[in-house]
């Protein structure tokens, strides 16, 4: 993602997960007078036949966005919770390696609820079955915004620019810089397109 989009109040607008957008929405919200930009990449700008736009790095709600810090339940958030790591078997792996487990299953009245749901991995997770003598090490719960927060810098964070570091606060260690890799335009990418399309 190229761009960090920020509240009225020049907080993130998110940061589970953090507010980033692609360039080509960042210049969408901007046509749309949706936000202002506050800093433009260096050196990065896409053209189309008509245009030429400098690729926002940073940009500014105009207006001022509410919102709440209930923790949203969802997978993502209940991986961070616990740490991507198998609550049974206690193995820490990528998502996609993992599941949400029903402590009392579903099968049996559980609910889909913080305090019932766990992860597991999936060899864990099909082992357990219907079996709710099986029990994870430890009990959930739902858990306050600002622990996901605490467990989300753990995480490492790629930044397109490093400015980006002025409005988001995270541990030096936990970032990658990792800056555009070209000042390709949309004429070019439009022209390689058909160059393989015509071979």
């Amino acid at each position: 993602m190229d761009t960090l989009i920020l509240n009225k109040d020049g907080s993130p607008l998110s940061m589970l997960p953090l507010s980033v957008v692609s360039w080509k929405v960042a210049i969408r919200l901007v046509t749309l007078e949706k936000v202002i930009v506050l800093k433009d990449h260096d050196d990065w700008v896409v053209r189309s036949p008509h245009a030429e736009w400098p690729v926002p790095s940073v940009v500014l709600t105009t207006e001022y966005v509410k919102w709440s810090k209930q923790v949203k339940y969802n997978r993502n958030n209940v991986f961070l919770r616990d740490n991507y790591t198998c609550q049974y078997c206690n193995t820490q792996m990528n998502k996609i390696n993992l599941t949400i487990d029903h402590v009392l299953p579903r099968s049996l009245g559980g609910g889909t609820s913080w305090e019932n749901v766990t992860t597991a991995c999936m060899k864990c997770n099909s082992a357990k079955g219907n079996n709710k003598k099986i029990v994870p090490k430890v009990k959930p719960r739902k858990p306050t915004y600002y622990e996901l927060i605490a467990k989300e810098q753990d995480k490492l964070l790629t930044v397109r620019d490093l400015s980006w570091l002025n409005y988001v606060s995270w541990p030096a260690k936990n970032v990658i810089y990792k800056p555009h890799k070209t000042k390709r335009s949309l004429n070019d990418t439009r022209t390689e397109k058909r160059s393989v399309s015509a071979n």
